[in-house]
């Protein structure tokens, strides 16, 4: 089980690698630093865990749930999420390096000054997510619901937003954060209404 082996390393290495964890419910857990290496979590619940400056090494997250748990400062490579469901869920300071995320619930999560390179983020719902000042570099965004979504100072410079929906998403009064970003002319007269205009 998963909190025996987080057991038997806590005063080792910290280190869990080449391992899979199916249907497990893992509560108020401190897995804060620890490092994962391929290691597969199908089905598993975290409730209220705190897994903060933990990195992560080819990990796949498979339709499990993270909401409102602890995830700042966290390394994500070659990582994918899945099916998963995180609303609420704090990934602060957080890294993602060429890592997938698809068919996920982040609604709500916080993001801020987190970093997104050579990702992909595909039909995935991260309305109302807090994305002040996060990066995103060569990070494709494909049918992912940014509603309402703060992204105040985000440097987002390069990405193509034509298949999302970014109603309503919260910019600077100088809506910098928008050169350089691709969007569709249905969505340009809508940001065209932060500045004041009227589009006829």
């Amino acid at each position: 089980m998963f909190t025996d082996d987080i057991s038997k390393v806590r005063d080792q290495d910290m280190e869990i690698k080449n391992v899979e964890y199916e249907r497990e419910t893992i509560a108020s857990e401190d897995i804060s630093g620890f490092e994962f290496s391929e290691v597969v979590f199908k089905g598993c619940r975290f409730i209220q865990c705190d897994l903060t400056k933990a990195c992560f090494y080819g990990c796949k997250f498979d339709k499990c749930d993270l909401s409102n748990c602890k995830l700042g400062d966290c390394y994500f490579k070659d990582c994918e999420f899945s099916g998963c469901k995180a609303n609420g869920a704090d990934f602060g300071r957080a890294v993602f390096k060429q890592s997938t995320l698809k068919t996920s619930s982040f609604a709500y999560g916080l993001f801020s000054e987190s970093c997104f390179e050579s990702c992909s983020i595909t039909d995935c719902d991260m309305s109302g997510a807090l994305l002040s000042r996060a990066e995103l570099k060569r990070t494709a965004f494909k049918d992912v619901k940014l509603v309402g979504a703060e992204m105040f100072m985000t440097k987002m410079r390069g990405t193509d937003f034509t298949k999302c929906d970014i109603s309503g998403i919260v910019l600077s009064r100088e809506l910098s954060e928008l050169r350089g970003v691709t969007v569709t002319y249905e969505q340009a007269a809508d940001l065209a209404k932060l500045l004041g205009l009227i589009v006829k």
